[in-house]
Parts: structure tokens; C-alpha cells; sequence
């Protein structure tokens, strides 16, 4: 790929196929008992690994009014691969800025280490400590570049449809990450994250290894699984009071109900999808800079047929 250019060539990931592990999952509420930052957490992981095969580990979070499980499509597709992925849901989210999905991201991600030493877990010696990433959609996209910022540990972050939160009152600062590797995805059509005035603003801002991918006619919905994602899926999940929250917090700023999020999971991956390419591109990122595996750099240097744009700058971590 020719840095800074879009690239017109179409032969990039096309497949969000599911990978070789078999998966489970643990309830991990107790997780969130010694932090504030986030409510509820599940974890992703493979089954079986090699002993001498440390996993990685990914932590997601949704956007305004999302429950937990708005983002557990990526999860199982990202155990698949091998990687531990944990999907997280914060104690407000109506009103939880991207400072706030930030700190949940960054707090989870540790806790999510403790997996480690824990006698009875699942993952008890199995955990690559320094092997971690973050993820986050809409407002949680926003707080996954801030985690970026303020961790310069982390391995990479992915941004879904990213939003900075100016409408709702935050300061998104003028210089974003300049260390740790960032994959934006947006959404050509986006109303809720306009591409222009968010992810492209944000990647202009990002001076570490980045790459854009724009999908081409999507909506703010279109990449919230693998396999891409719709609102009609997203709000089927809603829970019973969710018009309620949405009313009273875009007019009151309150959301009383605690049973009234968006937390319909869509866009789970299959061996052929027509946006496949989504999941593809996001995982050939973490293989990359997550896994440190550089057979993935090819799969990123080639323009999906989905892309509306597709650019990246400084694919080299220093």
C-alpha cells in the first residue's frame, strides 16, 4: 500500500470466517466488584491452547445507550483466532462520556490480567499479560483512542464508527495517540459519527501506525460484527425500557431505567458474508500488531472491495 493514498487495487479480505478454536465463555462480574468503571463483563476465550502458547487478550465496549452484549459478535470471532476477548458493559450508558468508556476499558484490561492467577480460572497461566488491545464502537470508539493515549502499554486499538462526545459536552484532545497502533473503521453513510467530522478528524490527529477503512454505503450499524451489522438486529435486542432511557436522556439527560439498553449483538461472522471484509481487515490488525504476526501485513496492504477508502500511514511500530 502506498502510505497516505487510497489504494484502488480490490483484493483485500473478503472473509470473516470463524477460526480453528473451539469457544467458551465465563461470566466475569467478578470483575467489575473492585472497580466502578464497568458493571457487567463476559470472556471470550479458546477452549484449548498450546501450554507453551500464551493467549492475547481484547477488551470491548459499546456506545450510547449500549448494553454489554451490543459488541459480542466480535467476541466469539476473535476467540476463534485465539484471542481472549472480553466484552464489557459501563454502569451508565447514556451518559458515559469517552472519558468515561476510556477508564472501563483501561480497568477491565487489567482485571482481565488477574484471569491469570487465579487458581480456578479457565485462563489460570494462559494469559500473555503484555499482549493486550482494546476496542470500542461509537462513544466506546472515542474511548479506545483515549485508552491509546493514556496507556501507551497497549498493543493496538480498534475504533468502530468513532465518536469524540463534543455533543455531549467533552474536550476530545488535539493530538491522539503518537505510540500505540490505531484501526479506525467507519461508515460512508454514518449520520450518528459523520466520517469527515469524526474517524477521518480523529485519524488526521493520530500520529502512531494507522490505517482507515471506510465502508461503502454502510450506516452507523454496518460494522458492529464481523460480518457487518444492522440497526434492525441492534434494536432487536433492545431491552423493555430503552425508549424511555433514549427519550429521557436526549432531553432530561437522566436514564432511570436500568433494564433499558440497545443490546442486540449483529453481524456475526460466517464463512461468506457480502462485508465480510470487515471482520477480515480488524482481524489481520490484531494479528499484526497484537500477535506480533507478519504474514497479516499482506491482508492490510490491499484495498477491500467494500471500501469506499482505505488508507493507511507508519505501519511499522517504533
Amino acid at each position: 500500500m502506498v502510505e497516505g493514498q487510497n489504494v484502488m487495487n480490490k483484493a483485500g479480505p473478503s472473509s470473516c470466517a470463524l477460526g480453528p478454536n473451539a469457544i467458551a465463555t465465563l461470566d466475569a462480574q467478578h470483575l467489575c466488584e473492585t472497580h466502578e468503571s464497568f458493571s457487567s463483563a463476559t470472556i471470550y476465550f479458546p477452549k484449548e491452547s498450546e501450554k507453551s502458547q500464551l493467549l492475547p487478550s481484547i477488551v470491548l465496549v459499546g456506545g450510547w445507550g449500549c448494553g454489554e452484549r451490543a459488541m459480542a459478535a466480535w467476541a466469539p470471532f476473535f476467540a476463534s483466532h485465539g484471542i481472549v476477548a472480553m466484552t464489557i458493559g459501563t454502569p451508565a450508558p447514556w451518559k458515559d462520556t469517552p472519558e468515561a468508556r476510556c477508564q472501563a476499558l483501561l480497568d477491565a484490561s487489567q482485571a482481565l490480567q488477574s484471569e491469570h492467577t487465579r487458581s480456578d480460572s479457565p485462563l489460570h497461566q494462559r494469559l500473555d499479560l503484555n499482549a493486550r488491545a482494546v476496542m470500542g464502537y461509537s462513544l466506546g470508539g472515542g474511548g479506545a483512542q483515549l485508552a491509546a493515549l493514556k496507556d501507551p502499554t497497549l498493543k493496538c486499538s480498534v475504533a468502530i464508527c468513532p465518536h469524540d462526545g463534543r455533543e455531549y459536552g467533552t474536550q476530545f484532545p488535539p493530538e491522539l495517540s503518537a505510540s500505540v497502533p490505531i484501526l479506525f473503521v467507519c461508515s460512508e453513510r454514518d449520520k450518528e459519527a459523520d466520517p469527515q467530522k469524526q474517524a477521518w478528524a480523529q485519524y488526521k490527529k493520530t500520529s502512531a501506525p494507522k490505517l482507515i477503512f471506510e465502508v461503502s454505503g454502510g450506516d452507523h450499524f454496518s460494522a458492529n460484527g464481523p460480518a457487518g451489522g444492522t440497526n434492525s438486529e441492534f434494536e432487536q435486542g433492545s431491552e423493555p425500557c430503552v425508549l424511555c432511557n433514549c427519550l429521557l436522556a436526549m432531553f432530561c439527560g437522566i436514564a432511570p431505567c436500568p433494564f433499558g439498553t440497545y443490546n442486540g449483538p449483529t453481524g456475526f461472522a460466517k464463512k461468506e458474508a457480502p462485508r465480510g471484509a470487515i471482520g477480515g481487515v480488524v482481524l489481520a490488525w490484531l494479528q499484526l500488531f497484537l500477535l506480533d504476526d507478519e504474514s497479516a501485513r499482506s491482508r492490510l496492504a490491499a484495498r477491500p472491495d467494500i471500501a469506499s477508502s482505505f488508507e493507511s500511514q507508519k505501519m511499522v511500530r517504533n
